[in-house]
């Protein structure tokens, strides 16, 4: 009877100590996450994100990619934090059974300290623990070294957000654990007794961690990557063009995407451009001695290697910045050299061949469209590169380095493109897939981008590629700019497949054949599926009549 008993009193010791572990879990990650934020540093839900993101295979993100599209990133956010709200609940159970006696006992088990015991000072050496196992064994595995050395947030800040959210943890399990194992309030046979402080403490604890989990996947699937990573891709909008997007697009509808959950906010104050490596003068610039450099105003287009067949993951603006070039003349380059190697706020990494960083056409810019950089395009400088896909236009950059090895960034090392050289594309605007349009002639348009080689002629088709007919294409504003373009096809009824394809400066006819976007970028011919009926109405484009 006295074994049954004890049994019966283990089984409640070990679920207290796992339901306290999840509760102390919840508020252990809801500080993480407000220090992340207010110091801009990484939770390790996030770090934990980012190792799983640089260990997986290419052929397994891809897959993972196709299948979540956008959602991607978020769903593993999501996934790591319930995961490490699980794993502190386990911790609640491991603590509770190495505990030295059960609540109640006195007889000693001589396998543990008494600072195992389930009590406050129990919880802080546990968190004591936790600290020193995720500061020397932790960081490692997520591949920020020991101590997080690696982390922007430097020692200092690491250790002292890690101590405090460890002590949180170690003094919330303590205190929910004694909660849960107090005897129950006798209930009369008439009349339920109402709830005692110490039951709504409790429930309070356990509701704020499963309010912590349902924000955090709530948060993670709402969002859109890049700001964490956010993804605003609509191309500039069709609104006052015709159908087509505006050729400059307004900085908040400019597309974004970065390998961030949440993206840094860098102040001015504190930051500099570090200019080193192999240079005879190394040295660094605050934002406003880049802004009394000599500068130049310039549009340019931006093209993310990951934009699908016909997507709308490109966006064209006009930057003001200082030619890179001057800045690494300034520096003196050493004979020698053959990379730039660049690293940015966020612990991005990139590179470009020296070279190409001399030649004049590449820029750091601080202003996008007559204002400062926003946050989410690198405030308070970014690079742009001519001619290569946006994960190789550095934003938030702080440090550049001339190296005399062929360096590989931040997605090189997980299989993408590191020439990254951008592929001929075009896309239909309007009209929309399934549309019902007379028969006869019809408006279709769209945008078209080469990078440096310019979009010389377009051609469109109404009968799935079997004949084509040249459009029209607007001036560029830019030699690196994209076109916007439109024709005039005639349409029979039925269902009509429509497409478009651009021949670039070089005489050479954008592929039909098509190609997924990793690892160097998407090909083949846009297309839209439209109904053509007799005397259906015209399509109604930004109030009017296409």
């Amino acid at each position: 009877m006295m074994a049954t008993t004890r049994t019966g009193r283990l089984q409640r010791h070990h679920r207290a100590g796992f339901l306290a572990g999840l509760v102390a879990g919840g508020i252990f990650t809801a500080i993480m996450f407000v220090i992340a934020r207010a110091f801009n540093t990484f939770s390790l839900p996030e770090l934990f994100g980012y190792r799983v993101i640089a260990l997986l295979p290419l052929a397994a993100f891809s897959a993972v990619v196709e299948t979540f599209g956008s959602n991607a990133k978020q769903i593993l956010l999501v996934g790591a934090t319930i995961g490490q709200v699980v794993v502190c609940g386990l911790l609640g159970l491991l603590w509770a059974s190495c505990a030295e006696t059960l609540p109640g006992e006195t007889r000693p088990d001589r396998r543990f300290p008494s600072l195992w015991n389930p009590t406050t000072t129990g919880g802080l050496f546990y968190a004591l623990l936790l600290f020193i196992f995720v500061e020397v064994l932790g960081f490692g595995l997520l591949g920020v070294g020991v101590f997080g050395v690696r982390l922007i947030g430097g020692l200092g800040l690491t250790a002292g957000a890690l101590a405090l959210e460890a002590i949180s943890y170690g003094a919330a399990l303590a205190f929910f654990y004694q909660l849960l194992m107090s005897p129950a309030p006798a209930v009369s046979a008439r009349r339920a007794a109402p709830l005692t402080r110490r039951q709504l403490i409790a429930r309070f604890g356990f509701g704020f961690a499963a309010f912590v989990v349902g924000s955090g996947a709530v948060f993670g699937m709402t969002r859109t990557p890049g700001g964490a990573a956010k993804v605003k891709a609509n191309g500039g909008g069709r609104v006052g063009n015709n159908g087509l997007p505006p050729e400059i697009t307004p900085n908040s509808d400019f597309y974004h995407v970065s390998k961030n959950f949440v993206d840094p906010k860098v102040a001015e104050e504190g930051w500099s451009l570090q200019v080193g490596g192999m240079v005879e003068r190394p040295y660094s610039l605050t934002l406003a001695e880049i802004r009394d450099l000599p500068a130049v105003t310039e549009t340019r287009t931006l093209c993310c290697i990951s934009n699908e067949i016909g997507g709308d993951l490109i966006s064209n603006a006009t930057w003001k910045g200082v030619r890179l070039k001057d800045l690494l003349e300034r520096a003196g380059v050493k004979a020698g050299a053959v990379d730039l190697a660049m690293s940015a706020r966020d612990g991005y990494t990139e590179s470009m061949p020296i070279d190409k960083a001399l030649n004049g056409d590449v820029i750091a810019v601080y202003e996008m469209n007559g204002v400062p950089l926003p946050d989410t395009n690198g405030f308070p400088l970014r690079l742009l590169v001519p001619d290569i896909y946006g994960m190789k236009n550095v934003k938030w950059i702080t440090k550049i380095d001339v190296i005399a090895t062929d360096f590989k960034g931040y997605w090189q090392g997980q299989g993408w493109s590191d020439v990254a050289t951008i592929k001929t594309m075009s896309r239909i605007d309007f009209p929309r897939n399934f549309d019902l349009l007379p028969t006869g002639p019809a408006q279709i348009g769209g945008v078209a981008f080469a990078g440096a080689r310019g979009t010389a002629k377009i051609e469109v088709s109404a009968d799935g590629g079997a004949t084509w007919q040249e459009g029209q294409i607007r001036r560029p504003l830019g030699p690196y700019t994209w076109v916007l373009w439109s024709a005039t096809i005639d349409l029979a009824e039925g269902e009509r497949q429509l497409m478009v394809r651009a021949t670039d400066g070089t005489g050479k006819v954008q592929t039909d054949r098509p190609a997924p976007p990793l690892p160097d970028g998407a090909s083949g011919w846009a297309t839209k599926r439209v109904r053509v009926a007799p005397g259906a109405p015209a399509p109604v484009i930004n109030g009017g009549q296409a």
